[in-house]
């Protein structure tokens, strides 16, 4: 059929809506196929609304051919009123069946009814003026094409009294209408006496369906006569096998040639007839053979035809399908908006021959579409107002297409493209909203059926999703460029207030010591109380001093500028003098035994003596305000190469949520902790993220074990010769302000492999991909990983991403779901479930807890 994506310009457009429903029906649509192509013209399949849909779906049907640009419309009879919209509109109508309603542009055929005439005479002369007739088909139907068919056969039986006509079924169909028969044969078989006389179907297809619905029910004998009306191979095949008598053949070549005519004759504006007659023939054995042998050679072409239709269709679901997929490989991984547009116009030229494709990014605020070009260059906005069809295509949320600019009836030529022929302006749709307008640009006339456009949607919406990915990704950078500069500026800011607290406190601190070591200092004994108050105040004092000492390392630490000054540090005094330190000004009398527990000799350490001070002093003073009763234990062993210390407490212990969290800091640096479970807040964090800090510094290991209820045991591991570690291992990133992720492993795959994660973390990327980027297999990588870092290597890149998301959640207002494409996930319900297994709380949840705890005091 004249189905073509581009024709000559002399081709005429008309809507074709006749449905294959039955064989008969089947040989129309391929004569006005056969027909279309002698006259030049291009047959638009067009899908009519179902009887009885709503209003707003026929304004939808009358509003897609006006977009299709028909210039006329060969349908069935459709309901009047919508056949009345569709003549008012301007548009001819061309019917394929009778109708009563009459218009300058409406032509139908008439005289259907003479076909069940020409059966009933027939019937009457084989079966004489008695017996029973069984009627099939069309009973409820209130279209004229069965009213016209059952009055005539009735307008003759009834002229001889002998005769009965029951009339059973109400479908079209041959399959239908046999169960419909067989289903309610009870109630109509009830009342025929056996044998019936004769049969006669609306249709041949009913006719056939009543035959084998009786024979079933053991209502036929060889004298039954059995009448249709059509002509349809199937019941030639019957009249030939003896087990039907006749059909009232309608030439469907001939209603197919006349409708096709008709159709190019309103096309061109030339006056219509209002009807135009059937051609009928009554066709039995005696002239099956002739009849036969015209219908073969009408029909020898259509198999071949239908094979072409079928490789055009499949043609087309290919084209689509490697489009869809071009666009997911490429579009999908593209996150520059430059090299996006620029591929996006690459792939509708190549794959669909379109010149320029153009997007509109539409502003709701400002009611204008943008043309986004390359480079970031933008043209001058365009009004809604005056935008013609991108504002129809934005405002209807469907696709406008324009197959001829130079006459078109709905939209004038646009002067800013005067080479422009064809135009298809599409909705880029994202979630249900409408991000802006593709414009699609031919300079050769294309003529597009709907299945192709309704491609170009597809891919339309498809290339939104990219759309919005880099969309997304530059917000994402956006906002993680802001938060590291509020995070540079914060802990600049830290240092430098750290740096004004030290020297008043160092004076108070002082004064104080001076006075509790001499009591008589100033030649005076002082009272017991004023002592009481001074040791609270160097309690404090030194609580304070180290939180300032906490803030500034903390500082240091973020902006790349803590260094350590190793020296070789005897641990046996070290530890004893630390201990006794923290016992006297922590251990304030409560039921809390201290203990300190070490070898007899221990080896000397190369480390920091002041920063190894700040990690014993902040895990004791932790394990000191978060235990009432029991013991606090300092614990200290050694290997070979390293240096065990341990702090262990009999306190509340953390959370499993907390927990969770400490390590996952530990890995990815990761912002402050939650409130504990018994919600009491669990405060800053600051202690443990120092810790945690200049423990990678000394190339060492930092560990917590913890449950609620039992306590705490904090352990440090560290080598006893290395030195600190390197610089860009022991500092903060300064230019992405990223705290240190995690202790820097020896091993290079797994440096390699951290890496990777943190340049590509963002887009989607699979185990072998990691492989193949750091030269092994993927079960090799997969096992080192783990060897290396007590971990699996998806737990590691999951654990990343939510840390990300942790920032973003924090730092920005981006969604949920924005955040969860920013970070890599392509399922917002994946990521909610995994940030809810990495955190102990939903991502919804974990932002709400960030802005309750923002100034929470200090604490573990």
């Amino acid at each position: 059929m004249a189905m073509v994506n581009a024709m000559n310009h002399t081709f005429l457009r008309i809507g074709f809506a006749i449905e294959p429903g039955d064989p008969f029906w089947v040989q129309v649509r391929e004569a006005v196929g056969q027909r279309a192509d002698a006259l030049g013209l291009s047959l638009i399949p067009i899908q009519v609304p179902a009887r009885g849909a709503t209003s707003e779906a026929c304004l939808h049907f009358l509003e897609e051919l006006k977009a299709q640009e028909i210039q006329a419309l060969i349908s069935h009879v459709l309901p009047e009123s919508l056949m009345r919209a569709i003549l008012e509109s301007g548009l001819p109508l061309i019917c394929s069946e009778d109708t009563s309603l009459r218009h300058p542009l409406l032509v139908s055929v008439h005289g259907l009814g003479r076909a069940a005439v020409m059966a009933a005479e027939y019937l009457v002369g084989r079966i004489g003026e008695e017996g029973q007739i069984l009627m099939v088909g069309g009973r409820t139907d209130p279209a004229l094409t069965a009213t016209l068919r059952i009055e005539g056969f009735l307008g003759v039986i009834r002229a001889y009294p002998g005769l009965r006509c029951y009339h059973v079924g109400d479908g079209w169909r041959y399959d239908e209408t046999l169960d419909q028969l067989l289903e309610e044969a009870a109630a109509w078989t009830s009342r025929l006496e056996r044998p019936i006389r004769a049969i006669f179907g609306l249709s041949d297809s009913l006719a056939l369906a009543g035959r084998d619905a009786c024979r079933k029910l053991g209502l036929l004998d060889t004298q039954t006569v059995i009448v249709g009306i059509n002509g349809d191979p199937l019941a030639l095949a019957a009249i030939q096998a003896g087990t039907m008598d006749a059909t009232i053949a309608t030439s469907p070549q001939d209603l197919g040639y006349r409708l096709a005519d008709f159709a190019r004759q309103a096309a061109l504006q030339e006056p219509l007839p209002h009807h135009f007659p059937y051609s009928f023939e009554l066709v039995t054995a005696a002239n099956l053979s002739q009849v036969a042998v015209e219908k073969l050679v009408f029909i020898a072409d259509l198999p071949s035809r239908l094979v072409d239709v079928n490789r055009q269709q499949e043609q087309q679901r290919l084209l689509q399908l490697q489009t869809s997929l071009e666009i997911n490989q490429r579009l999908g991984s593209i996150l520059d908006p430059d090299e996006l547009l620029a591929a996006m116009a690459q792939i509708f030229r190549s794959r669909y021959g379109f010149d320029r494709a153009d997007f509109y990014l539409w502003s709701h605020p400002d009611r204008t579409f943008t043309l986004l070009a390359r480079s970031g260059k933008t043209a001058d906005p365009v009004p809604l107002a005056t935008s013609g069809p991108l504002g129809h295509a934005l405002l209807n949320n469907r696709l406008i297409y324009i197959p001829d600019t130079g006459s078109s009836p709905r939209y004038p030529p646009d002067l800013r493209w005067p080479h422009t022929r064809t135009r298809v302006i599409l909705p880029v749709r994202v979630g249900g909203q409408v991000l802006g307008v593709l414009d699609l640009h031919s300079q050769v006339r294309r003529l597009c059926n709907q299945a192709e456009l309704d491609a170009l949607q597809t891919l339309a919406d498809e290339m939104g999703i990219g759309m919005r990915n880099a969309q997304l990704y530059a917000q994402a950078l956006q906002a993680r460029a802001e938060a590291v500069q509020a995070s540079l500026l914060r802990s600049r800011l830290l240092a430098r207030v750290s740096q004004q607290f030290r020297a008043p406190l160092n004076v108070i601190l002082g004064y104080c010591q001076a006075a509790l070591a001499n009591p008589t200092l100033y030649g005076v004994p002082l009272p017991d109380e004023l002592l009481r108050d001074l040791r609270h105040i160097e309690v404090s004092g030194a609580a304070l001093q180290r939180l300032v000492n906490d803030l500034l390392e903390l500082a240091q630490a973020e902006t790349g500028t803590l260094r350590l000054y190793p020296e070789e540090v005897a641990l046996q005094p070290f530890l004893k003098e630390v201990f006794e330190s923290a016992r006297r000004m922590m251990g304030d009398g409560r039921t809390v035994r201290w203990r300190l527990q070490v070898p007899a000799t221990l080896p000397t350490l190369l480390a920091d003596p002041i920063r190894l001070r700040t990690m014993l002093m902040n895990l004791l003073d932790n394990a000191a305000r978060f235990t009432e009763r029991g013991q606090i234990v300092l614990g200290a062993d050694y290997s070979e190469t390293r240096v065990h210390l341990w702090v262990q407490d009999t306190g509340c212990g953390m959370a499993p949520e907390t927990l969770a969290l400490v390590r996952q800091r530990e890995l990815y640096g990761a912002g402050e902790l939650p409130p504990r479970a018994d919600g009491s807040p669990e405060g800053a964090g600051l202690g443990l993220a120092v810790v945690q800090y200049l423990a990678a510094l000394h190339q060492g290991e930092f560990r917590i074990e913890s449950e609620p209820g039992r306590g705490t045991t904090c352990h440090l591991s560290l080598p006893r010769h290395a030195g600190p570690a390197h610089p860009e291992e022991r500092t903060a990133d300064p230019v992405t302000g990223t705290r240190q992720r995690q202790p820097r492993l020896s091993h290079q795959l797994v440096d390699k492999v951290q890496e990777f994660v943190a340049r590509n973390y963002a887009t989607a990327f699979t185990r072998e991909e990691i492989a193949a980027a750091v030269g092994v297999t993927p079960t090799y990588v997969s096992r080192v990983f783990r060897q290396q870092t007590g971990m699996a290597l998806w737990d590691y890149v999951n654990g990343y991403r939510v840390a990300r998301a942790r920032e973003l959640l924090e730092h920005s207002d981006l969604t949920v779901t924005e955040i969860a494409f920013t970070v890599g996930f392509n399922d917002s319900s994946y990521f909610s479930r995994v940030f809810r297994k990495e955190t102990g709380l939903s991502p919804a949840a974990y932002r709400a807890s960030r802005a309750s705890t923002a100034l929470a005091p200090p604490g573990r």
